[in-house]
């Protein structure tokens, strides 16, 4: 509503409309990296310690590592080394990390480290991008998608 993240105030997790949300895996692969034990942090406050909060690192069969951050405090339901096919159960959204507000950070590298990694460019099979069809789309900042089923 009017382009805010949040309802009421924005003061706790509560009020934004991501937090608690479920989170499906966007491909079939091997999760490779779990990490669910990092508090959620006050909207406004971060944890720089461990910038990428909960998190969990799907490798895909094109060797390719997708990076999922900020997930709720123990909300993961998968572990390290189980194979997850798309649309399988990850978690709930959270505020975790070095995160100012709920939501979801999505990313793909080239490797599994975070810290030696260089960035993938992502595309969608098929989604809805400000009211239109698109196939094999890579968003840009400020669109707003919906998935379509």
């Amino acid at each position: 509503e009017e382009g805010k993240s949040y309802r009421s105030k924005g003061k706790t997790n509560d009020e934004y409309y991501a937090f608690n949300q479920k989170l499906y895996a966007p491909c079939d692969g091997e999760v490779v990296l779990v990490v669910d034990g990092i508090k959620d942090n006050v909207p406004g406050m971060m944890d720089p310690y461990f910038a990428p909060g909960n998190t969990v690192i799907i490798k895909t069969t094109n060797k390719e590592y997708i990076v999922l951050c900020h997930f709720k405090q123990w909300s993961i339901r998968v572990k390290q080394g189980q194979k997850v096919k798309t649309g399988k159960y990850l978690g709930r959204c959270g505020n975790s990390g070095n995160s100012s507000e709920p939501h979801l950070h999505f990313h793909i590298q080239n490797v599994e480290n975070i810290n030696f990694a260089t960035g993938i460019k992502c595309y969608f099979e098929l989604l809805s991008v400000e009211g239109a069809i698109k196939k094999d789309y890579s968003p840009v900042q400020k669109e707003i998608v919906e998935h379509i089923q």
